[in-house]
């Protein structure tokens, strides 16, 4: 805590912290905001994760939070990562290379966030071979097309099947009638980074809707400093020009009456300055190439007034590449790689015959054609790994919404997935709605989840620093959570909300001390229990506040020892206000992560974050500008490291944790023709 605020930038987060303090106060001048919409049309605001159907926020069978386009614009968030982290009990790890999603004091390190279903327009993205949820630049959509973010904490297997461990986190993509037209944008943001976009959209009244968008950057990076490797022999820890970035995306989406289809291809390269896996440190050659590619079209439609039927099929690919350096002062570098490719196909029926109830019937199929893997030296050549094997996989579900009267939904399902490698398994989910009073909702849930063993935990081994086990066992997790929901006004709501989660044979990447050899194992329990609050208000001014906090404490099971990488607090805030009619808007953002142990048995400390947009509007609304100014105080913090972040020395030096970006900034300009 800083003892005075006699620094410009105190005297700035003092000023908005005052401004925020006089937010219930009399209104301001400015006119309403048509973007701002009242608390009680955003609780009746539908969404589709929890479900796969069209249901109210405030009747689904969770807690669901919702980022929106106007969301991402307004705090200038850069990545699906940064959406995410300012979502109620979510925070990201950063090991600069990938960003690892946490939620509810669980994201242990190296988890490749595998416990998380990312859905794109609610088709998997989750890769079938390291089952890697994509959320940083890796990400194959780029932000601007996204329409919103819809985010359903807890067990999702009873409607996903596996992978929908922890939560869903579904990127809806907006259509082409919210383009109307052209849009390029060009931006310059720190540590030399370029970015442009070009997306192009219309609608017809024949019912033609078509969205085009690409998008390219180019970030150099700058040097990365590690104390652990600070000695004369590797540059005293200083990695030069390793931390770079680059990507290209593009994406199409069309509808025409009840047919839609869609294609997204993207591709980002990574430099790596940690030296992971036991590489030679500070080599300019050590990087990571990730590749994802779709292609699904689907047909929905009315059979009759209470039956609706949806028929999807979805192609994907996805390729990854490692250059790592593992022999000092050598032409010889080491290659891994891996590609999977899926081909999936779903049929569901969504039925209101039956009064006051709304039944949805699903099945799945798909075939896993290709999960490959391999590691091999080049120059000389030395084959280490190859490994394929192919899986198909199936899944049935039913799930019926029952309305028990005016106040009460009962909304109970089950699913039933099988594999080969995985076998059998049955997941339900249970939850109770009840409108307690006016202005009251209540929600108790109970629900499990699992997830199978990817390829990469059963099967990747080498001579020298993976072990093979295949005799993996699937995790699974049972929940129980308590939701309390107020809303007295149209512009005000609380919630509140209990949970605790109890997981079995939880899969984590750790170092066997016989052999000093990385091994994915079963650990036998673990649990996590807290508490989430949040509060939002919104003025006629279009002015919005949005504060949470969340506690929580994850332990294993059998030791009762404190997970690594497991805040115990979480608090955020937002605030946004129009500065000047509605022409110049600002957004203040604060992210509070309290202290966290590390997989190295250490800890970092805990950490608060400002970031400021100021977002403005000329030339008729055609031209928009925002500058973003991240990490305002320039506040010094790390993440964890993971068991995989150690050098080639002998012994091995393992990080502890990997130090984050200080004070950084962006500058954007978009022109809409």
């Amino acid at each position: 805590m800083y003892p005075t605020t006699r620094h410009p930038l105190l005297r700035v987060l003092a000023a908005a912290l005052t401004s925020m303090a006089n937010f219930a106060v009399a209104g301001a001048d400015q006119p309403q905001d048509l973007n701002a919409l009242p608390i009680e049309q955003l609780l009746n605001l539908e969404i589709i994760t929890a479900s796969k159907f069209a249901q109210k926020i405030s009747e689904a069978p969770s807690s669901v939070s919702v980022i929106t386009a106007e969301d991402i614009r307004r705090f200038g968030y850069r990545s699906l990562a940064d959406i995410l982290r300012s979502v109620r009990g979510v925070y990201v790890t950063d090991d600069r290379n990938y960003s690892y999603v946490g939620t509810r004091g669980s994201g242990r390190p190296g988890d490749f966030n595998t416990r998380l279903l990312i859905l794109v327009d609610g088709r998997r993205l989750n890769d079938m071979v390291y089952d890697q949820g994509a959320a940083g630049n890796e990400f194959p959509i780029d932000i601007s097309l996204v329409e919103r973010v819809e985010f359903v904490p807890g067990p999702g297997s009873a409607i996903y099947g596996s992978s929908a461990f922890f939560g869903v986190i579904n990127v809806i993509t907006k259509t082409g009638a919210a383009f109307q037209g052209s849009t390029a944008s060009a931006s310059a943001a720190s540590s030399a980074t370029r970015q442009a976009r070009l997306a192009s959209g219309f609608a017809r009244a024949s019912g033609v809707d078509l969205l085009l968008g690409a998008s390219w950057l180019e970030r150099k990076g700058s040097d990365q400093y590690f104390p652990e490797y600070d000695d004369a022999a590797h540059n005293f820890g200083l990695a030069r020009n390793l931390d770079h970035d680059s990507y290209k995306r593009a994406f199409a989406k069309l509808s025409w009456g009840s047919f839609a289809a869609s294609a997204y291809f993207g591709r980002r390269t990574r430099g790596i300055p940690t030296a992971s896996y036991g590489q030679q440190f500070n080599d300019p050659r050590s990087r990571t190439t990730d590749e994802y590619a779709s292609a699904s079209a689907s047909w929905q439609a009315a059979l009759s007034p209470t039956l609706e039927v949806h028929a999807g099929v979805n192609l994907r690919s996805y390729r990854y590449q490692g250059t790592y350096i593992y022999v000092p002062d050598s032409a010889t570098v080491n290659i891994d790689a891996a590609e999977s490719r899926t081909s999936a196909t779903e049929l569901r029926l969504l039925s209101t015959a039956f009064r006051h109830h709304k039944i949805i019937a699903g099945a799945e199929y798909a075939s896993d054609t290709k999960r490959m893997m391999s590691n091999y030296d080049l120059a000389p050549y030395a084959f280490n790994l190859f490994s394929d094997r192919p899986k198909k996989r199936a899944g049935v579900y039913l799930q019926d919404e029952l309305r028990l009267g005016e106040r009460v939904i009962l909304n109970a399902g089950l699913r039933h997935d099988h594999d080969a490698e995985g076998g059998g398994a049955s997941n339900p989910r249970v939850a109770l709605i009840v409108k307690a009073a006016a202005h009251s909702t209540l929600k108790a849930l109970y629900g499990t989840a699992f997830r199978s063993p990817n390829s990469y935990e059963r099967y990747y081994a080498t001579s020298t620093g993976f072990k093979l086990n295949p005799g993996l066992k699937p995790e699974h997790i049972k929940t129980y959570e308590l939701i309390g929901e107020y809303f007295p006004s149209e512009n005000f709501r609380a919630s509140a909300s209990v949970f605790h989660y109890r997981f079995t044979d939880l899969i984590a990447l750790s170092t066997d001390p016989l052999d000093c050899r990385l091994v994915q194992s079963n650990i036998d329990s673990a649990r996590s229990k807290g508490a989430e609050f949040e509060a939002e208000w919104l003025r006629d001014d279009g002015a919005s506040l949005k504060t949470s906090v969340s506690l929580q404490y994850a332990h294993n099971g059998a030791s009762g020892e404190w997970l690594s990488n497991s805040p115990r607090q979480l608090f955020k805030l937002n605030y946004a206000k129009a500065l000047w009619r509605d022409t110049l808007h600002s957004a203040l953002e604060y992210q509070f992560t309290s202290r966290r142990r590390t997989a190295a048995g250490g800890h970092v400390g805990g950490f608060g974050l400002v970031n400021v947009t100021f977002l403005g509007h000329a030339m008729g609304k055609r031209l928009e500008l925002s500058a973003s100014v991240y990490n305002l105080l320039d506040k010094h913090y790390a993440d964890s490291a993971s068991e995989e972040h150690y050098d080639s020395s002998s012994p091995a030096r393992y990080l502890n944790a990997i130090g984050q970006d200080g004070r950084a900034w962006r500058l954007q300009a978009s022109y809409t023709f």
